[in-house]
C-alpha cells in the first residue's frame, strides 16, 4: 500500500482506490514505517500510528498524551523515524523519542532545528547558525568541521559509500561528509569533514534548489528540487535522467521522494502525487513528453537520439526533443551508414528529398530531390546505397566522404517502401499495389540492371502493407497473408514456418520490421489491420527461432513503422503511439509476483463489516510486533446480512499494467471464475453456514499472485436455531390435541342429525328410482351412438392435423436460427407471418467465411415459393436444400450464378420439361463480405425480388431491382439471365429483403399496402435499434390490414451491418 500525508490527514492507495484516514481533524506532515510494517504519523500537534479498529478498518491512534505537559502542543511534526524499539520525531523546537516502554526522551536546540535525518542508524539534525549535530549516547553532538552548514539549509543526507555520506544543500549544492568525524574524536587539524561534491551541472541544482533525496540503488540517487523536477545522478555526479514537466511530470516541485519495492519513484508534488518506473526495460515518449507527429523512424546516432515524423526530424537534447533545422517536410526513414574511413553519417528520406544530418542541422543532397522512403547499403558494391523512392529505386554513391545521387536504377509507377539485397547483389523491394519486385544489379555505378520481375504472395494479401527482408540466406516476404519465402525452384514465394505455423496459413498477418545483429527478428503481428502487436524472436544454437518473454505486451496494440537496435543493444521502436525504448540490459522487474488484498466486505445498506485489516485488541500496543492476518480471522455475520459485496485490490505499481482477477467462494462456487478486471464480487441470498472467499490476481505476463482468502460465517436466523424447533414441536403437539377433541364432539352431533335425514330421504329415493331407471336405459342408447360418431371424426381430424404439424416441424428445422448466426456480427429483425400453419416463404443463410470468422463472408436469401400452406412448404424444402447444395457443397459463391444454377435444379426437380407446372419461386439473394472493421461489399442478385438498402446518415431508401426472371416457372421471362450488382457499404448501413406478401396485402377498401408505405416505416426508424424497426413495420401493417384476412405468406428480413 502507498500512504500519503496531506492537509486532511492520511490517505491510503491500494493500486486502484484512495481511502481517507483522519488524524483527529489535524493535517498530517510526515510518515514512517517500522520493521513490522506499522505506519507512524506526524502532524500538527499530533503523533501516533495506524492500526485496525473493531470494525476491521484502519484507524489513527494518537500518542500525543504521552508527551510531557509542557509539550502538549508540540507544533508541526516535520519528520518521523520509527526504529525497532523507539520512534523519533522532530519539530523546529524539539527532537522527541518515544521509547518502547512508552517513556519519552527529548532534546532541544542551541538555536533552532531545521531538518532531521535518519541515516545508517544515526539521527542527524541541522541547527541554524550552529551546524550539523547528531545523536550520540543520547546527546546531541556537533559534527566537527560542519559549521558551514549552520548558515545553509541542508535538505538531504544520504548514504554514499563505506566512508562518506552525501549532503545536499540549497546554497552550495552537494558535499561528501567523512564518517570518521562521527567516530574518531582525535582528528588531525587539517582533516576536512566536508568535501565539495561536483556534478555535471552544479548550476542546475543551485538554480532549482535541492529539496529532497533518496538512494535508489548503489551508485544512483534521486534528488528532488524546488523548481526543476527530480534528477537522477550517479556516483560521479553525472546527471543520468531528469524527470520534469517536459517529460510528463505534473509539477516541477518535488517536496518528498519515496522508492517502493519495485523501484518506482513516488514524488509528492505541489499539485498531487506522481510516480515513475526507474528500472523498467521499456521507456516511452508520447505527445505528452514532447513527441511531435507520428514517429516513422528513430536511431541512436553518435550517442544522440533522432526521430523522424510527419513534422520533420527531431533531436533529443537533455530532457526534451527539438526539431532540427533544414527539414520542413514529412520525414520517413533514418539511416546510419559508415564510410570507407569508418566514420558514421546519418541520412533522412523526406517528401522533398534526401538529407544529410549533422547535429541539429540537415543539408539536402543537391542531386537527390526525390521523395525517399527507405535505404539499404550494398554489401557487394562498395560505397553504394540503394534508396526506395516515390517512383522507383535510386542509387547514392559515397566517395571521398561525399555523397552524390547517381540517378535511377529503375523507374517504376509505384512507391518503394522496403529494399533488401541478397548474397549475389540482387535487390528485392516492395511495390505498393504490385507486390514484391526483383532486380538483377549488374553495375550500380553506371545504373545498369536487368531482369526486372514482380511476384505475388500466397493468399493474395494487400500489396500496400508488405515487407521484404534477407535473413538466413532467404528472401522473406511478410504481409497480411503471413510469412513466405522465395523458392528458386518454382520461381515463386511459398509459405514459410520458421517463425511458427500460425504465420504460414494465411490467417494471421505479419510484417518484419528489422533483423538485429544479435540474431533477433522484430516483427508485428495482427488479425485486424489497426490493432498490431510487437513480437521478438531470437535465434538460438539449434538454429531455431524462439519467442522471447512478453515484455512488449506493455506496448499498446498499435501500428509499428520501424525498429532500430543501436550498438549498445538498446532498441528504439517507432509507432503511432510514440517512441519506445527497450533496454534488455535493465533488470526485468515486471515479472515481480503481485499480491492481492481483501479491501472491504459490505452488507445490505452499504454497511462495512470488514475494512481490510483484521482487528486484535491484544495487538494495539505501539511497539507490539504481533500482527493478525486474514487467515486468523473468521467474521460472523447475522442471518440478515446474507447479501455481501467483497472488494479486493492488488497494489502492483507497474506502467501500463492492468491486473486481472479470479475468485471463488468455497461453499457456494464450484470452480474459479474466469479472469476479469472487476475488483469486486457480489453474492446474494447466501444460506447460513461457513464460507471462504479466495481471490488471486494475474499480470499481463500471466504471473499469478498467491491466493488470498477470507473466511466468514453467516449465522442461522432465530426461527432456524435448535431451541426454536423444540418450541415448534411442543406447539404442534398442543394444536393436534385440541383439534382431535373438537372434531370428536362435532362428529357426534353430526351423526345424529344425519341419521334422521337419511331416513327421510330413503323413502323419496325409492319412489323416484323406478322412473330414473327407465330414462337411463334410453339415454344410454343415445350416448353410445353419439360417442361412436365422435370417435370416428376425431380420428380423421387427428390424422390431418398430425400431417400438417409434421410438415411445419420439418419446415422449421430447415429454417436458420438467425439469432445464433447473425447475433455476434449483425443486428437484425425478421417478420415471418405464414398465411397458414406452414409457409411457402423461407429465409436461408450460408456462412462461407473462415472457420474462426464464418460471418466475414455470408449469404442471406429471402425466398417466396409458389402458393402457400402445404404446397408452398414442400417448395420451400426443395429451395432450401438446393441453395445449401449449390453454395456450401458446390462452393458457388457468385449470386447470379447461384440463381442460374438454382433455376436449372428446380426445373429438373419439378420435371418442367414434361409437366410445364407454374410452380416456382422468387428470390432475393445477398452476399455480404467484410473487408475491414468498418467496410463491407454486398453482392446482390434477384429473381423478381428487389433489395432495399440505406446508408448511415441518408434518409433515402435505395432499391436494387432483381431480374424479371423466375426460378422454376414455365412463365416467360423478360430478362434472359440473372445479373449481380455490387455495392460498397459501411458500419450501421441497413439491408432489407421482403417477399411480395406484405406489399400486396389489401385492406377493407381493397387498397394494397405498397412498397412506398413499407419504405416510410423503415425511414421512420433508421436511427433506432432493429427490433424497434420491426415493431413499427408490423404495427403499421396490422393497422392497415385491419380485420381483412391475410392473402399470402409474409417475410421481411432487415440487417444492420456492425
Amino acid at each position: 500500500m502507498i500512504y500519503v500525508a496531506n492537509n486532511i490527514g492520511v490517505i491510503e492507495f491500494d493500486g486502484s482506490d484512495w481511502q481517507h484516514i483522519p488524524i483527529n481533524n489535524a493535517l498530517a506532515r510526515c510518515l514512517g514505517t517500522d520493521s513490522t510494517g506499522r505506519v507512524w504519523v506526524g502532524g500538527q500537534d499530533e503523533v501516533g500510528y495506524l492500526a485496525p479498529d473493531s470494525s476491521n478498518s484502519l484507524k489513527y491512534y494518537s500518542l500525543i498524551n504521552l508527551l510531557p505537559e509542557r509539550f502538549s502542543k508540540p507544533g508541526l511534526i516535520r519528520q518521523i523515524y520509527p526504529t525497532s524499539n523507539a520512534v523519533y520525531f522532530s519539530t523546529f523546537q524539539t527532537l522527541f523519542r518515544i521509547n518502547k516502554d512508552l517513556s519519552v526522551s527529548y532534546w532541544e536546540p542551541k538555536t533552532q532545528f531545521h531538518r532531521s535525518y535518519y541515516v545508517e542508524n544515526t539521527i542527524f539534525i541541522n541547527q541554524r547558525d550552529y551546524g550539523l549535530t547528531y545523536l550520540h549516547n543520547d546527546s546531541l553532538v556537533k559534527v566537527p568541521g560542519c559549521e558551514i552548514l549552520g548558515s545553509q539549509l541542508v535538505y538531504t543526507i544520504l548514504p554514499y559509500d563505506f566512508r562518506y555520506l552525501l549532503v545536499g544543500t540549497q546554497v552550495n549544492g552537494f558535499y561528501l561528509l567523512d564518517k570518521q568525524a562521527l567516530t574518531n574524536h582525535s582528528l588531525p587539524p587539517d582533516f576536512k569533514t566536508l568535501i565539495p561534491f561536483k556534478t555535471s551541472n552544479d548550476n542546475f541544482f543551485t538554480t532549482h534548489r535541492i529539496y529532497s533525496g533518496i538512494m535508489l540503488d548503489e551508485g544512483l540517487w534521486a534528488i528532488g528540487t524546488y523548481s526543476g523536477g527530480v534528477v537522477i545522478i550517479n556516483r560521479n555526479g553525472q546527471i543520468v535522467r531528469i524527470i520534469s514537466k517536459e517529460t510528463g511530470l505534473q509539477d516541477n516541485t518535488a517536496w518528498y521522494l519515496y522508492a517502493d519495492n519495485t523501484k518506482n519513484i513516488w514524488m509528492a508534488l505541489n499539485n498531487g502525487i506522481s510516480y515513475s518506473p526507474f528500472h523498467s526495460q521499456l521507456t516511452s515518449w508520447t505527445e505528452q513528453e514532447g513527441i511531435s507527429g507520428v514517429v516513422q523512424s528513430a536511431v541512436n546516432y553518435q550517442g544522440t537520439i533522432y526521430y523522424s515524423s510527419n513534422t520533420g526530424v527531431h533531436i533529443k537534447t537533455n530532457s526534451h526533443f527539438e526539431k532540427i533545422k533544414g527539414i520542413n517536410d514529412l520525414a520517413y526513414g533514418l539511416f546510419i551508414y559508415t564510410d570507407e574511413t569508418g566514420q558514421e553519417h546519418l541520412l533522412s528520406g523526406t517528401l522533398s528529398g534526401i538529407y544529410v544530418i549533422e547535429g541539429s542541422n540537415a543539408k539536402l543532397i543537391s542531386t537527390a530531390k526525390q521523395s525517399a522512403y527507405s535505404f539499404t547499403k550494398s554489401k557487394i558494391f562498395p560505397g553504394i546505397i540503394y534508396v526506395g523512392l516515390y517512383d522507383g529505386i535510386g542509387v547514392i554513391q559515397e566517395k571521398n566522404g561525399k555523397l552524390s545521387f547517381l540517378g535511377y536504377l529503375i523507374k517504376l509507377k509505384s512507391e518503394v517502401y522496403r529494399i533488401t539485397e541478397d548474397k549475389t547483389g540482387n535487390i528485392w523491394f516492395t511495390q505498393r499495389y504490385k507486390g514484391i519486385g526483383f532486380l538483377d544489379v549488374i553495375n550500380p555505378y553506371d545504373l545498369i540492371a536487368e531482369k526486372y520481375n514482380s511476384y505475388t504472395l500466397p493468399f493474395n494479401p494487400k500489396c500496400d502493407d508488405i515487407s521484404v527482408n534477407y535473413i538466413d540466406g532467404m528472401v522473406l516476404a511478410s504481409s497480411e497473408g503471413g510469412l513466405s519465402r522465395y523458392d528458386e525452384s518454382s520461381d515463386s514465394f511459398i509459405p514459410e514456418t520458421m517463425l511458427g505455423t500460425q504465420y504460414a496459413n494465411g490467417t494471421v498477418g505479419i510484417r518484419i520490421l528489422a533483423c538485429s545483429k544479435n540474431n533477433e527478428i522484430w516483427f508485428e503481428t495482427y488479425k485486424f489491420a489497426a490493432n498490431r502487436r510487437l513480437e521478438r524472436v531470437t535465434k538460438f544454437s539449434d538454429n531455431a527461432y524462439h519467442r522471447t518473454p512478453a515484455q512488449f505486451t506493455l506496448i499498446p496494440e498499435t501500428i509499428f513503422f520501424d525498429v532500430h537496435t543501436d550498438s549498445g543493444n538498446v532498441t528504439w521502436i517507432s509507432c503511432t503511439d510514440g517512441l519506445f525504448r527497450f533496454d534488455p540490459n535493465q533488470q526485468f522487474s515486471n515479472n515481480q509476483i503481485p499480491r492481492v488484498f481483501i479491501r472491504q466486505v459490505i452488507t445490505k445498506g452499504k454497511k462495512i463489516v470488514y475494512g481490510g485489516y483484521p482487528f486484535d485488541s491484544t495487538a494495539l500496543k505501539p511497539f507490539d510486533e504481533k500482527r493478525v492476518t486474514h487467515s486468523q480471522v473468521i467474521l460472523t455475520l447475522p442471518s440478515k446480512a446474507n447479501d455481501i459485496t467483497i472488494s479486493f485490490s492488488s497494489p502492483y505499481f507497474q506502467p501500463n499494467h492492468q491486473l486481472s482477477y479470479s475468485y471463488m467462494l468455497e461453499g457456494y462456487d464450484d470452480d474459479w471464475s474466469p479472469w476479469t478486471t472487476s475488483q469486486f464480487k457480489e453474492y446474494t441470498n447466501l444460506t447460513p453456514g461457513n464460507y471462504r472467499f479466495l481471490v488471486k490476481s494475474k499480470t499481463i505476463q500471466d504471473t499469478e499472485s498467491p491466493i488470498e482468502y477470507f473466511e466468514f460465517y453467516i449465522d442461522y436466523p432465530f426461527y432456524l436455531k435448535w431451541y426454536a424447533f423444540i418450541i415448534y414441536a411442543i406447539l404442534l403437539g398442543l394444536l393436534i390435541l385440541a383439534i382431535v377433541r373438537i372434531n370428536t364432539r362435532i362428529l357426534r352431533v353430526s351423526n345424529i342429525r344425519l341419521q334422521q335425514l337419511v331416513d327421510e330421504r330413503t323413502k323419496d329415493l325409492t319412489e323416484s328410482e323406478r322412473a330414473l331407471t327407465e330414462k337411463n336405459i334410453l339415454l344410454q342408447h343415445q350416448k353410445e351412438e353419439i360417442l361412436s360418431q365422435r370417435d370416428e371424426l376425431e380420428e380423421r381430424n387427428k390424422h390431418i392435423n398430425d400431417s400438417i404439424q409434421y410438415a411445419k416441424t420439418i419446415q422449421q428445422a430447415i429454417l436458420p436460427d438467425l439469432n445464433t448466426v447473425l447475433a455476434n456480427d449483425f443486428e437484425h429483425f425478421l417478420i415471418y407471418l405464414p398465411k397458414e400453419l406452414v409457409s411457402g416463404d423461407f429465409c436461408w443463410v450460408g456462412q462461407v467465411g473462415p472457420k474462426n470468422k464464418p460471418n466475414e463472408k455470408l449469404f442471406v436469401a429471402v425466398v417466396d415459393c409458389t402458393g402457400h400452406g402445404v404446397p408452398g412448404a414442400f417448395m420451400s424444402l426443395i429451395g432450401s436444400r438446393l441453395l445449401s447444395e449449390i453454395v456450401i457443397e458446390r462452393k458457388n459463391h457468385n449470386p447470379a450464378s447461384i440463381l442460374t444454377e438454382l433455376n436449372a435444379e428446380v426445373n429438373k426437380a419439378l420435371r418442367q420439361d414434361v409437366s410445364e407446372s407454374f410452380d416456382g419461386m422468387d428470390v432475393s439473394l445477398c452476399l455480404i463480405e467484410r473487408k475491414t472493421d468498418e467496410s463491407y461489399v454486398v453482392t446482390f442478385a434477384g429473381a423478381n425480388r428487389p433489395l432495399y438498402y440505406c446508408h448511415k446518415g441518408d434518409n433515402n431508401i435505395q432499391t436494387l431491382r432483381g431480374n424479371r426472371k423466375s426460378i422454376g416457372s414455365v412463365l416467360p421471362d423478360v430478362d434472359p439471365e440473372f445479373s449481380s450488382w455490387r455495392i460498397s457499404m459501411h458500419t450501421d448501413d441497413i439491408l432489407v429483403m421482403a417477399t411480395d406478401g406484405i406489399t400486396d396485402q389489401n385492406n377493407a377498401l381493397r387498397k394494397k399496402y405498397t412498397t412506398c408505405r413499407l419504405h416510410a416505416s423503415i425511414i421512420m426508424t433508421l436511427g433506432k435499434p432493429m427490433h424497434q424497426m420491426q415493431d413499427v413495420i408490423l404495427q403499421d401493417f396490422m393497422n392497415f390490414k385491419g380485420d381483412e384476412p391475410q392473402r399470402d405468406d409474409i417475410t421481411v428480413l432487415g440487417i444492420r451491418l456492425k
